[in-house]
């Protein structure tokens, strides 16, 4: 049993330790939700109780998190595989990692963690045992009040969650304690209502789990050895200064809330303008209201509204305002397509874009090494409570489906090294991070294995190899049919019958419908059966070869093909030895003078 009182202290010392951060997180809450009040109460008019500036924050976090947001290429490779037994091992053991994060649902959680990563500074990722479905599931927490304590190396010793929860809806979880949540043992007046929100807290280290109330004298609701032995969360953190968790926004609140001021006070000035007094002359008796309106007068041009034009200053405010916000933000105008430069080149857009791809790429470095972490703690997870349990695995990677079967203490076996990576060309949209692939591939820097690891998208390699070679020999043994089928008018000319050929191509088409082209071509061209001999060896047996004659009664010498003397090139049959020209060609090259050129030329013809 966990001592209650030793677990509060800590929590309570980590809490403490954590005040001005907590602050923080809730002014950008209030920032994002727009509860202005909360932040400066009384700075919003009773008119206007929202901003009427659009909320930077909400707008750069939210897109900022959709480039982060997809997840990276995984890979379970501990070093150069080369042999076909360790490349099926690694792709197995890689899509058992992708089930895990399938089956967690990562794809919909990345965009909701990546807003918080940015908005507050941390993404945690907790690794649950699912006992019912018997595998680990990943989910990411939300960083506000959640208290982590780490050790010198940076790994998760204590993991603290804290929330608020109605007493109600507490006491329908934990029916055997609904009168102590309740406080109906308290004394009259002193009693909880069903609506009252009651703190609670969740904590875990690597000896047990936790959870208490402390409104409620710490009282204990769930309290489970930690059969793990670890801490099960695995933390992306934004680089800081200090020891304290700080988001991509807390330093943009007050520009933000100071340029809603000065647009609120144009605002007002614009309707002070157009509800101005009317300043008349002064031999106007009457001044009739309403459309269309006659006022008569000798001096039209002294009618007028006495308004308040804006000063150029509060323009002026107002862009530097809105200038201090984006570079708060690190949003540059290109990212919003709010560019008012006349750019020629594409180049132009990528220096603009620049710092983005920067913070996209940092980002990405440290999501995935926490996701990384993760996966490790998955696998282990997965080893170390369903050893022995065969388990099914399915899913579909990039368009490409997959189904496997393992069992954690087989093909785990104690090797939980992941390697988790956006590519080296994270930063780049996919465009960009192809075409450099491909440069890189062209001039043979790389391989052909590297480039379709680092592929901004989730492909198995080994399998997607095994496709390329067999639609390449595919390929090939169409390229041999169609060659085969071009040489049927030499094979007429040389007194040769094409028709088991056109035959054999015919059959080819009708196949093709019914199975692969590779099985199709071996059905197609399968050789008949030759009829056995009645005497093999005898030379004068009927059916049997004669005297210098080979297997179907072809002469010794001769290419049974072509019909042609052996040793003869395609195209040099009525040639001189070795396709010298004959005395005609020589003839025919006489000068005018009748004298010879003594000049001669080798011509080889072969067949396409």
């Amino acid at each position: 049993m966990a001592d209650i009182q030793l677990i509060a202290r800590r929590v309570e010392a980590l809490r403490r330790d954590a005040v001005e951060r907590d602050q923080r997180h809730q002014t950008i809450f209030d920032a994002r939700a727009q509860k202005i009040d909360n932040i400066a109460p009384g700075s919003m008019p009773d008119a206007w109780p929202r901003p009427i500036t659009a909320n930077i924050l909400d707008t750069s976090a939210r897109q900022l998190a959709e480039n982060l947001a997809p997840l990276p290429s995984i890979n379970c490779a501990p070093g150069v595989v080369s042999s076909d037994r360790q490349k099926k091992i690694v792709a197995k053991k890689t899509k058992i990692a992708y089930s895990y994060v399938l089956d967690s649902a990562m794809a919909k959680q990345m965009p909701t963690g990546c807003d918080w990563y940015l908005t507050y500074g941390s993404m945690p990722i907790v690794v649950d045992a699912d006992f019912e479905k018997g595998r680990p599931r990943l989910r990411i927490d939300n960083p506000m009040k959640s208290y982590p304590q780490y050790d010198l190396a940076g790994k998760v010793i204590s993991y603290t969650k804290v929330w608020r929860e109605s007493a109600r809806k507490l006491a329908s979880k934990f029916p055997e304690y609904a009168t102590a949540i309740l406080g109906e043992d308290q004394p009259l007046g002193r009693q909880t209502t069903g609506d009252t929100e009651l703190e609670v807290v969740k904590y875990c280290d690597k000896d047990s789990y936790v959870l208490y109330m402390p409104e409620r004298k710490n009282l204990v609701l769930m309290e489970a050895p930690n059969r793990f032995g670890k801490v099960p969360v695995a933390i992306a953190r934004k680089p800081t200064w200090d020891d304290s968790d700080r988001g991509q926004f807390d330093d943009v609140v007050w520009p933000m809330l100071a340029r809603n001021r000065v647009a609120m006070l144009g605002l007002q000035a614009t309707q002070q303008t157009v509800r101005a007094p009317l300043a008349i002359p002064t031999d106007v008796q009457k001044i009739p209201f309403g459309d269309d309106a006659v006022i008569r007068t000798n001096s039209p041009e002294k009618i007028r509204r006495v308004g308040t034009d804006l000063p150029q200053a509060a323009w002026q405010q107002d862009a530097l305002l809105q200038e201090e916000v984006m570079r708060g933000t690190r949003t540059p105008a290109s990212a919003t397509g709010d560019v008012h430069a006349s750019i020629i080149t594409g180049q132009g857009v990528n220096a603009l874009n620049g710092g983005y791809d920067i913070q996209v790429a940092t980002g990405q470095l440290l999501i995935g090494h926490a996701l990384q972490e993760a996966l490790e703690l998955a696998f282990e997870m997965d080893e170390k409570f369903w050893p022995d349990t065969k388990k099914s695995i399915s899913g579909v990677i990039n368009g490409s489906p997959f189904e496997e079967t393992y069992t954690p203490a087989k093909d785990i076996k104690g090797n939980y090294r992941v390697s988790v990576t956006y590519g080296f060309a994270s930063g780049m949209n996919p465009n960009q991070a192809l075409i450099f692939l491909l440069q890189l591939r062209g001039d043979q820097l790389v391989s052909r294995d590297f480039v379709q690891r680092q592929l901004p998208m989730d492909v198995d390699v080994a399998q997607l190899q095994a496709q390329v070679d067999q639609e390449q020999t595919t390929d090939a043994l169409k390229q041999g049919v169609f060659a085969l089928l071009s040489s049927i008018g030499i094979m007429a000319q040389q007194g040769m019958d094409p028709t088991t050929l056109l035959t054999n191509a015919a059959r080819l088409i009708d196949l093709r419908e019914r199975m692969p082209m590779h099985e199709a071509i071996l059905t197609a061209f399968q050789p008949e059966p030759q009829p056995a001999a009645s005497s093999a060896g005898a030379p004068d047996a009927p059916g049997g070869p004669g005297e210098g004659q080979g297997p179907g009664g072809v002469p010794f010498g001769v290419n049974p093909t072509t019909g042609a003397p052996g040793g003869f090139a395609p195209g040099q049959a009525e040639m001189g030895p070795g396709g010298k020209p004959d005395v005609m060609s020589l003839l025919a090259g006489l000068t005018s003078s009748g004298r010879p050129t003594a000049s001669a030329s080798v011509k080889r013809s072969v067949p396409a």
